[in-house]
Formats: structure tokens, sequence, C-alpha cells
């Protein structure tokens, strides 16, 4: 890595990919590097060490010559990403410690990658948050379907460490209509005043003015201590819609644009509790 700070576009998580990186094989002409799994979610005890293996897999036939450095990542106020080498204040990453910065991985083969993290004795409870990042030499990876976040060869893999007791405590504070994509979309904005990453998952149906039924799920984002994120409520365009659509061709209407205002409730889970959710979204009136 340079000191330039790498940047992922947003765009990557409107197609719904969450932050878990590396998860599937990323490419570039005969350069084919598969990392599992997407991330690591570990807790930790002071002055105690925690291991973990990834696996890295070589889909090609030509050696990959790797190299790998730890870095500093951040989420934009749009769902982008950015990886930094620069050590934050109070970063973790002096206590993390890699299994090698270079090795040549033939084709058609796989290596077990260990890291291992061990925070300081007295360490207050916090969350250690960093990235591997795993660049393929010269080639120029571009992104693959299902791939997280490869750039320009590189494929980071995000590390989330407990040290102590940790949780978010996550609290939907607004709920709005934006537009995503070009599509008019209703969104919740989640503040996390906790201590630890939480994301949202729910079982959420609503009807709009139209009279449409629709299912939604939240998107898969993190909200990271300290932070206020909007989270898209997503239409369920999946296979059960389209089995519903088989036997109730009105179901077809749910594939047209929402008709505001909507009503949308359902059980909401915020990684450590559950509550029901009743919200109705409706666009500002532009003048």
């Amino acid at each position: 890595m340079t000191n330039q700070p790498l940047r992922f576009p947003p765009a990557l998580w409107a197609a719904g990919l969450a932050l878990a990186f590396g998860a599937l094989p990323a490419k570039a002409n005969e350069f084919a590097l598969a990392v599992s799994p997407p991330r690591f979610e570990l807790a930790a005890k002071t002055g105690e060490t925690v291991r973990a293996v990834a696996e890295l897999s070589n889909r090609s036939d030509v050696p990959a010559e790797l190299t790998f450095t730890t870095a500093e990542w951040d989420l934009t106020a749009d769902g982008g990403v950015v990886l930094t080498e620069a050590l934050k204040p109070g970063s973790c990453r002096p206590w993390v410690a890699i299994e090698r910065r270079k090795t040549s991985l033939p084709g058609r083969t796989s290596l077990r990658y260990r890291f291992e993290v061990t925070p300081p004795p007295e360490t207050p409870p916090t969350e250690c948050r960093f990235a591997i990042v795993i660049a393929g030499g010269d080639n120029n990876v571009a992104p693959a379907e299902n791939v997280k976040f490869p750039v320009s060869g590189q494929i980071a893999l995000i590390v989330y460490v407990a040290v102590g007791d940790v949780k978010p405590v996550l609290k939907i504070v607004n709920a709005d209509v934006v537009t995503i994509g070009g599509v008019q979309t209703p969104v919740v904005m989640v503040e996390n005043t906790g201590t630890a990453h939480g994301r949202l998952s729910a079982f959420l149906s609503g009807t709009d003015a139209a009279g449409v039924r629709r299912e939604f799920s939240p998107s898969t984002l993190p909200i990271l201590p300290g932070e206020t994120r909007m989270i898209a409520l997503n239409p369920d365009n999946g296979e059960e819609l389209l089995e519903s659509e088989a036997q109730d061709p009105a179901q077809s209407k749910a594939n047209e644009p929402i008709v505001f205002p909507i009503s949308i409730a359902g059980e909401m889970n915020d990684s450590t509790n559950s509550f029901e959710f009743e919200g109705v979204f409706e666009p500002d009136v532009q003048e």
C-alpha cells in the first residue's frame, strides 16, 4: 500500500454486498484469488492472544505473487470504503501479527494464512477493527460477480475483535425517502451509541399507496460505534416473490416503482435485541 487512501465506491454497497471483503474470486487475466471467510468477528481477553486462519485459493493456472499488509478502514457517509496505511490514534494494529509479508501461491493451490491479535493487559473494553490487505503483484484486478472490494489487484479482509464487554446500541432516529441509484427508496437513520458495530436484520412488509404489498430487507451495512448511518430498506424481488407472482399475477406489480406513501412494519433485530418496527415513508413535497 501507499500512503494515499484507497477508496471503494459506494456503488458496490448498492448491490447489497455488505461490509465483507474478499469473499469470492477476484480476476484479471490469469490472476484469480479467492479469500474465505469474507470477514472475521472475533473476541479476545486482555493479555491473551486470539488466532484465526483465512484460506487463500489461487484459481488460475499460474503462480500468484502475493504481499500482505494491515490497514485502517473507514466508511464514508455514502457507504464507500477508505483504506489507509497510516496508524490512527489509538489504533489496535500494533496488537496484530501476520504470518508473512510475501508469498508465492502456485496455480490451483490453497494456502492457510494465519494471523493473531494480542490486546495488552489492562486494555479497556473496545472493538478493534483493521483490514488485512492482500495484493496480487502487478496484476490489475477488476470486480467479478459477488467479489466484495477488489481494487487494483488488492483484496481487503476485514477483522473485528471485541475486547471485553462491548456491544452495539442501535436506535432508529428517523425515517425518510431518498433517491438511490435514481430510485426513490425508503431509508432509516440508525444511531449507534454502543461500543461495537452492529447491523440491522428484519422481516418487513408494507403496502404502498397503490395497494401493492411488498417485502423489504435492510441493507447490511455496519453501523460503527458513535456514528449515525443511513440504512436503505430494499424491496425483496427474489425467488419467493417470483413464486408468489406465479400464484397471484397481481403480485407482479411489486416489481414496479413504489407509489408513496408506504407503511412498513415488522420485526427488526439490532444484533443484540429484537423489536417491533412500524413507520410511514413519504417523500418530501417539492415546491
